[in-house]
Parts: structure tokens; C-alpha cells; sequence
């Protein structure tokens, strides 16, 4: 029996949590930002959140903090706000929105802010602060324990930028705050996602994945002789996908006149993961015919910087090569004796012997949960989908 959690959403126009739960499900990514969350409410006149109070509290465009087991899981804004009504009674509230990144995404930076030379954190925060979201660089390994809601000070392996001056003179006009963000962070060549604080504010994530940590969660489905299934996934699909996922990667990049001794440089990467057999369970044809990606970058001005963005542009073509995907029953499981919500940017032991690989036996690895969706249902309980990757799948090459 999986345990029940406490599913809370606070909204920042008055402290006291909605609790008139219908459904609510909450997406979280490493991979994408701007994530979608929904929560549904019914209509009630003697519980606390009453359909009066909700009328008197909900603002769009107000933040609103998820919470499970009051460890925060995603900090957005409310974007959309519909009601439904069914003959003289029964009655539907229904919330949605993104992440903060979502707001960062669609709408531009203030182009006139210089930030060359500028801390990174200080950079983001001026990038961000046109729209009023308190960011702070947060380390993959905090995020992990707040989402996770490990005990206070649980330490894990992260990476963070050394040298942190930005050399970008100032945005582009028109550009999206999330886009000149990322396009910084790419050229220190790592990720950007977001994580909520419990402080309340909004982390911004700047680190690689973790291949490196134990792995914390286990996910079977077994079949014995007999054919009898067991194990706590519910359901599993794997995809392999390589219709955008070049063998091989070339990017061009010029000096400045004066700045070097030639005019132009060229960083060529082979997809070295598209061909391992760890990686691609041996789907792959081992002298598959090219496809090659030549890229002009306009930001990458050194051999080095161009390489990190090559080795970006193949990491960001793998995210969606191979991907495993299963629902489970509950938020979490018991590590170690203790409960463990599931978190991005972690590692599960999984063992499915009914995805079956070239080689003919099942699946038997450890692999990266790159996106989390919860969703909690009155109906049907809490599940949550997870989405996970190979190791050493996606690789990014960090400044050092």
C-alpha cells in the first residue's frame, strides 16, 4: 500500500492553503521549462475553501506554491481560472498555469540592462527582475533535497560554475528573459531548470546531471516462469527515436579581427552515446549513414566555447532519443527508512523484462528520472508518471 501525502497549493493573496481537492496534477523537468500545473476544486459551502472564498482569494496572475507533505514542489502563477457549472449544483473551480519560467518564457527582457562583466547570479537576477521573480542560483543537489524532501543537510554531488562573469554586453531586443538566460548558461556549457526554495523564492538551477550519485528509487515489473507479472510499475513504454539526433556535429565559429591568429575555427563533435550499446540497448546500426548538423554560432567567439555549445547541441538532441517512461502508485518510496518523494535529477534502479532489448533480454539498469508528473485524483489516488533516461546520455561539458 503506497503512502497517502498532503497535497497543499497556498497562494501568495492570503496564507491558508485550498483544500476542497478535486484533482491536481503538477509537472516537473530539468529538461523544460515553463511546466504546467492544474488543480481542480468543487464547489462546497462548509468546508474552508468555500466557493465564496475562492471567488475572494483567486487573482490571476497571484503565485501559487505546491506543496506535498509541505515539502514545495512547484512555484508558479495562476494563468487561467475557469468554473463549470452542471444543472443547480454541482460545480467546478479549476486553476491552472506554469512554472515562474513559463512567465520568463513568453514575455521579453528589458533590453536596455547591461550585465558584461556581471556575477552570473547578478546577471539572472537582472534578466528576471523585470518581472519580479526573486531567483537565486541553487545547486542540483539542494534542489534535490527540497523536491525529495530529504532531511536537512543531505549532501549530493553537483557542479558550479568557476568562472561566473557574463560577457554578454546586454540582451537582444525582443528576446525572452528565459532565452537570454539560457543562452549565458549554455556558453558556461550547462543546464538551466528551475526548482522552488523554502525560502520561497524561486531557484534557478545551473548545474549538469548527476550520473554520478546512488541511485534512490528501485522500479520493477518482473515476470516469473509462469508469465506472472510483479513489481510497483503500473505501466512502461520505451521510446527510440532518431529522426533529430545528428551522428555528428560541427560548429563555426569566427575571430575577431586582431583576437587570434585565424579567422575561423570549427569544433567537430561525433555523437559518441548515439553508438554506445549501454545507451542504445543495440537499436542502432553500427555503420548507420551520417547525419550531420553544421551550425554558425553568433555567441560562441573561441574553439572552446564552440565545443561546449557542439557537445550542448548533441545533449539536447539525446534528451529525446531514448526515454523510458512508467506510472507508479503513490509520491515517493522508503529509502534507507526514509520516505522520499520522487525528484528530478536523480537516479532509479529499473528492471522491466517485458521491454526487451536487441540482445533479448529485459531491461536492467540504472537510469537519470529527468521529468516527475504527480497527479492527485479523489477518484483514483495518487500516482506519478516518471520519465527517465539512460546514464551518460546527456552530457554537457561545464567551464571549468
Amino acid at each position: 500500500m503506497a503512502t497517502t501525502h498532503t497535497v497543499t497549493l497556498t497562494l501568495a493573496n492570503g496564507p491558508t492553503p485550498i483544500d476542497t481537492w478535486d484533482r491536481a496534477i503538477v509537472s516537473l523537468s530539468m529538461l523544460r521549462a515553463g511546466q504546467p500545473w492544474t488543480v481542480s476544486c468543487w464547489r462546497t459551502t462548509t468546508d474552508r475553501t468555500t466557493w465564496e472564498v475562492l471567488a475572494r482569494r483567486v487573482r490571476l496572475m497571484d503565485r501559487a506554491t505546491l506543496s506535498i507533505d509541505g515539502h514545495p514542489q512547484l512555484v508558479g502563477r495562476i494563468e487561467t481560472w475557469e468554473r463549470h457549472a452542471e444543472g443547480h449544483g454541482e460545480c467546478l473551480a479549476v486553476l491552472s498555469g506554469r512554472d515562474l519560467a513559463g512567465v520568463a518564457q513568453t514575455f521579453d527582457v528589458n533590453p536596455t540592462i547591461r550585465i558584461r562583466n556581471a556575477a552570473l547570479e547578478d546577471a539572472l537576477r537582472d534578466i528576471f527582475g523585470g518581472m519580479d521573480l526573486d531567483v537565486r542560483i541553487t545547486p542540483a543537489a539542494s534542489a534535490r533535497e527540497v523536491q525529495s524532501a530529504r532531511r536537512p543537510g543531505a549532501r549530493g554531488a553537483g557542479t558550479r560554475p568557476r568562472r561566473s562573469v557574463v560577457d554578454i554586453a546586454h540582451p537582444r531586443v525582443g528576446e525572452k528573459a528565459w532565452q537570454t538566460a539560457e543562452h549565458i548558461v549554455r556558453r558556461l556549457g550547462f543546464m538551466l531548470w528551475v526548482a522552488p526554495r523554502t525560502d520561497g523564492s524561486v531557484g534557478i538551477v545551473v548545474d549538469a546531471p548527476d550520473y554520478t550519485q546512488a541511485p534512490s528509487y528501485t522500479l520493477t515489473r518482473t515476470l516469473d516462469a509462469r508469465g506472472v507479472g510483479g513489481g510497483n510499475i503500473l505501466g512502461g513504454s520505451e521510446v527510440f527515436s532518431t529522426q533529430d539526433v545528428p551522428t555528428a556535429v560541427a560548429v563555426y565559429t569566427g575571430s575577431v579581427r586582431g583576437e587570434g591568429e585565424s579567422a575561423r575555427s570549427r569544433a567537430s563533435i561525433v555523437n559518441e552515446p548515439l553508438f554506445d550499446p549501454a545507451i542504445n540497448r543495440g537499436f542502432v546500426l553500427e555503420d548507420a549513414s551520417p547525419q550531420p548538423v553544421h551550425m554558425r554560432s553568433d555567441r560562441a567567439r573561441t574553439l572552446e566555447a564552440a565545443t561546449r555549445e557542439a557537445h550542448r547541441t548533441i545533449a539536447d538532441a539525446m534528451a529525446g532519443f531514448r526515454r523510458y517512461k512508467c506510472s507508479v502508485q503513490g509520491f515517493g518510496q522508503r529509502v534507507q527508512g526514509e520516505d522520499r518523494l520522487y525528484a528530478v535529477n536523480t537516479i532509479a534502479t529499473v528492471r522491466d523484462d517485458l521491454m526487451i532489448g536487441a540482445d533479448g533480454r529485459g531491461m536492467d539498469e540504472r537510469m537519470l528520472i529527468t521529468e516527475v508528473e504527480f497527479t492527485h485524483s479523489r477518484k483514483e489516488g495518487q500516482t506519478t508518471s516518471l520519465t527517465l533516461v539512460p546514464l551518460n546520455s546527456i552530457v554537457v561539458t561545464p567551464e571549468v
